[in-house]
């Protein structure tokens, strides 16, 4: 079963981890979100652009010797990731919220040897979307079918971050379990306001 994400999900493709109850509990041991009590829903209207993919590990994907925890230091395979949030007020008063994400992956699985990493860009997902409290819930329709991702945000006027853990991330790296990246049990994703 594919499980959407947001980052935005953010929309998503999905790598393939096993989530035991060790990883489980490592997941818990790193956030780097820090929520605030409530979010209104009207502050997220507009464009936002993947500003950092934070892991909780160092990792080299470029292969320069040197690992960094911050994702898009490593590989520009996710620079043109962004989100928009759109609100349209109808004739009859209902409001209506929607989405639109653009969003990249790295298969490690691609290459002349099938040991490079592949970058697979500018999949675009759409949905409706909603506020409650401090989470981002989004209906994301993916091939026909209607999938709903609650994520609790970490806000301010011009970033907002979420958290992907281990089993999700597969919607950015497709990784066979033996690369740089295998290590990663969280991701911290976050957006800046354009």
């Amino acid at each position: 079963m594919r499980l959407p994400s947001i980052t935005l999900i953010i929309a998503l493709s999905f790598l393939s981890f096993s989530c035991t109850k060790e990883d489980a509990a490592d997941s818990n041991s790193f956030k780097s979100s820090n929520f605030s009590t409530t979010i209104d829903s009207d502050d997220l209207i507009g464009e936002w652009k993947l500003s950092a993919m934070q892991a909780d590990t160092l990792v080299d994907l470029n292969q320069d010797g040197t690992g960094d925890n911050n994702l898009i230091n490593e590989s520009a395979c996710f620079n043109d990731m962004k989100v928009t949030f759109n609100k349209e007020t109808k004739a009859d008063g209902s409001v209506v919220r929607e989405f639109a994400t653009t969003n990249a992956r790295l298969d490690f699985n691609g290459g002349t040897t099938n040991a490079e990493f592949v970058c697979v860009k500018n999949r675009v997902d759409f949905g409706t979307w909603d506020v409650e409290g401090t989470d981002l819930v989004l209906n994301i329709n993916i091939d026909g079918t209607i999938y709903t991702d609650r994520k609790p945000l970490n806000y301010n006027a011009t970033t907002f971050a979420f958290d992907v853990s281990k089993a999700e991330s597969n919607i950015y790296v497709t990784d066979p379990g033996d690369t740089s990246a295998s290590k990663i049990r969280i991701l911290s994703l976050e957006y800046t306001r354009q």
